[in-house]
């Protein structure tokens, strides 16, 4: 049984292909829709892969944020101008701002919030960003801001396991007793199980495992999925 469960917040708690498909249509109406949510993942892995040089200062977080969509696009041979590609964050940013939890999410967050449970939540991100994403998905209403950590604001970004030990001392509970649920591999499945977690992997997005990879728990495919889990009373 656990004694608390901790969440990854993009592309986890909601659905973050959304509001980027929102902006690559409003911007790039030719994009092929068919071919949205291999974009989406290619996005996610420049994101993923180009991060930690906005926070070293190797580039400027503007840089990153062009670059990632500048490549994901590349790779399917889409080459928009450059005024085009340095409008899609101001047009992603204004999509996050109509962002949602699926229903789903809802009736799990509020079953989880009635059990004998502490939770919280690990997110990599700026802190400004991150929170504007948390007041609109209006996640005070099952986490406490404590229990929140946004991993620019404590300066330790996932996978390293020293921000799911800061998680343990926020918390007070040991890491045998906790599961973290995300849905990038490398961040979450990597760190939280290097730090002795328990760990589910959310993979929604139906990415395929690394050749080499670490043992977890749980594959999740869908949110229906994630949900009807999390509600059963084994946990």
């Amino acid at each position: 049984m656990f004694q608390g469960i901790v969440f990854d917040l993009d592309d986890t708690l909601y659905q973050q292909q959304s509001p980027f498909a929102e902006a690559i249509t409003r911007l790039f109406p030719n994009f092929p829709a068919d071919k949205m949510n291999p974009l989406f993942i290619r996005f996610r892995h420049y994101s993923d892969l180009h991060y930690m040089k906005s926070i070293t200062g190797e580039w400027s977080l503007e840089k990153m944020r062009y670059e990632r969509i500048r490549q994901a696009l590349a790779d399917f041979s889409f080459a928009p101008s450059d005024t085009e590609l340095m409008a899609f964050q101001t047009a992603y940013d204004q999509a996050l701002k109509t962002i949602s939890l699926p229903d789903e999410i809802i009736a799990a967050l509020t079953f989880l919030k009635q059990q004998p449970l502490s939770l919280g939540i690990i997110t990599n991100g700026p802190v400004k960003r991150q929170t504007d994403k948390l007041n609109a998905l209006q996640l005070t209403r099952w986490f406490t801001p404590e229990n929140i950590l946004i991993s620019d604001g404590v300066e330790i970004q996932k996978p390293d396991p020293a921000i799911f030990q800061l998680m343990e001392q926020h918390l007070r509970l040991p890491a045998e007793s906790l599961l973290y649920i995300g849905d990038s591999y490398d961040n979450d499945v990597v760190g939280a199980k290097a730090a002795g977690w328990s760990v589910w992997w959310f993979n929604h997005q139906d990415r395929d495992l690394p050749a080499e990879h670490i043992a977890f728990e749980k594959e999740i495919k869908s949110f229906e999925e994630l949900a009807k889990t999390l509600t059963r009373s084994s946990l």
